[in-house]
């Protein structure tokens, strides 16, 4: 009996040590990101995992130990998913407690499947598959941007806005720069552990590759500057939808306007008018959009757009005074904003109370809303965390206007995280963003994904600013259309050769 078991209990304390190095990994993977920025740890943390999965290791211990690093990553980066169930959507501890942990497994397996495949392609190609790893983190962290409507929230290229590395947005996007620290991460692993300090030169190529890159101008300005003012209402998210609120709420929105009819565009963030279209259509809109007129100004609004009658109801944006123009939000949160198999489902609606969580989503083409000399490129919230929404609007947008609530994350670290995001898609798209946001973080962002100016988070406040668009498009706009082909081919090929047998 002893010693039958005893070889397993051995065999079983190297795989749990294993593991649980895997899980302080990933878990301390988050802090290379907003609000935190130590960006290299984006590539020492791979780098240190690769070391610790490079030895005669199975398929499925690899994947466990992939399993465990990602379940670390994503436990602490997107923890405040319970906060947003519990604290705003007033689901029970349990129930929110359950969605997070089963949204923290679902995430966890598209890194363990990642190196799942890095270790299958090892058995056929030996050491050399280490450089299809890059290939394959590209082409899973795409997948984790499509699969249940996609959550690419923490693709590790956002890491890098601050580093170097962000001059490769504009070529290959935030999944690229993902791909590169994992490239970085392997030269890291030949230099340290085999002395091959002949790839430290890579080390050094990458990020100098990157700083030229920013020096290029890949987009030109265009059309005369608009002066546009962001106002940040910091609505608390328990008042934001009470009806005996609705009046006090506009009025923290109206004061802040009336001090700015200068400005060409006065942005609000997303849904700031409590109450829906048909409700608020002769109190508030007309006689905003007429005041606006009066000035020679417009109000770009976020509100819930609804067909009562038909029972649709839309997460949208309304531009009222000199120009109008209707944009609803096409790509819909899952859970938050839209159920899926709703006959299957639909039983979460007795236990998380998210407002007006049945929306209908917009037209993929909706008519883009000019204002001056510019075209606007907008999105609503969870839209700008993919680059495949902003892209839909270009290149005829030449500034892009993003809008969200982020009170539903609390004091958290997700509204600086999605700050980063927005980072991203300017990089990305060569144009300049405005973002607005209820409670935080509102900012202008330039072409080059620099934060200009921010507002403070949990303060009403308002920002003005210059902003002039701009034309062209980057060398991204034409990758973003084959990227998913890449990504699928990638996958496929390297599984493909890995499963046959050596002649």
């Amino acid at each position: 009996m002893t010693a039958v078991s005893a070889p397993k209990t051995i065999k079983a304390r190297p795989d749990l040590l294993r593991n649980c190095l895997a899980l302080v990994l990933g878990s301390l993977l988050p802090l290379a990101f907003a609000p935190y920025a130590l960006w290299p740890l984006a590539i020492l943390l791979p780098a240190l995992l690769i070391f610790l999965l490079q030895r005669e290791l199975s398929v499925r211990q690899v994947f466990v130990a992939g399993w465990f690093f990602g379940a670390g990553y994503f436990a602490f980066g997107v923890y405040w998913v319970y906060n947003s169930l519990h604290d705003f959507g007033m689901a029970a501890p349990p129930v929110a407690a359950a969605i997070t942990a089963l949204l923290i497994a679902i995430l966890a397996l598209f890194p363990a499947m990642a190196l799942a495949c890095w270790c299958l392609a090892s058995q056929r190609f030996g050491n050399r598959a280490l450089w299809l790893l890059p290939l394959l983190w590209f082409g899973f962290e795409w997948l984790r941007g499509w699969i249940l409507t996609g959550l690419p929230w923490l693709s590790l290229g956002y890491s890098q806005t601050d580093s170097a590395l962000a001059g490769y947005a504009p070529l290959i996007g935030v999944y690229g720069i993902g791909a590169l620290c994992v490239l970085m991460a392997i030269a890291l692993v030949l230099v340290v552990r085999d002395r091959r300090y002949a790839w430290f030169l890579l080390l050094l190529a990458i990020p100098f590759g990157g700083s030229l890159l920013m020096q290029v101008e890949w987009t030109q300005p265009q059309g005369n500057p608009l002066r546009v003012t962001m106002v940040q209402g910091n609505i608390p998210q328990a008042i934001k939808w009470k009806h005996d609120q609705r009046q006090n709420i506009f009025d923290i929105y109206w004061r802040q306007t009336l001090q700015h009819w200068d400005s060409d565009l006065i942005v609000w963030p997303e849904t700031a008018l409590s109450g829906t279209s048909e409700e608020i259509e002769a109190t508030l809109l007309q006689p905003m959009a007429r005041a606006a007129r009066e000035n020679n100004s417009n109000i770009l609004t976020g509100l819930v757009m609804s067909q009562r009658d038909e029972g649709i109801f839309y997460n949208s944006l309304m531009l009222l005074g000199s120009n109008s123009g209707i944009y609803h939000k096409r790509h819909l949160v899952i859970f938050g904003e839209y159920y899926p198999m709703r006959w299957l489902l639909d039983f979460l609606r007795n236990w998380i109370n998210i407002p007006y969580s049945d929306l209908t989503p917009g037209p993929q083409q909706q008519p883009l809303m000019q204002v001056g000399d510019n075209t606007l490129g907008l999105s609503i919230c969870f839209e700008d965390v993919f680059s495949r929404d902003v892209m839909l609007a270009l290149p005829q947008a030449n500034l892009l206007v993003n809008v969200s609530n982020d009170a539903w994350f609390g004091d958290s670290s997700a509204p600086q995280q999605h700050l980063q995001i927005a980072q991203m898609r300017s990089l990305e798209s060569g144009r300049a963003m405005v973002r607005s946001t209820n409670t935080g973080v509102s900012a202008f962002i330039d072409h080059k994904g620099r934060i200009l100016q921010q507002a403070a988070q949990f303060k009403t406040e308002s920002l003005s600013r210059q902003i002039t668009g701009r034309s062209g498009t980057t060398p991204f706009y034409y990758f973003a259309k084959i990227q998913a082909w890449l990504a699928l081919i990638f996958i496929a090929v390297i599984f493909i050769l890995s499963r046959r047998k050596t002649a």
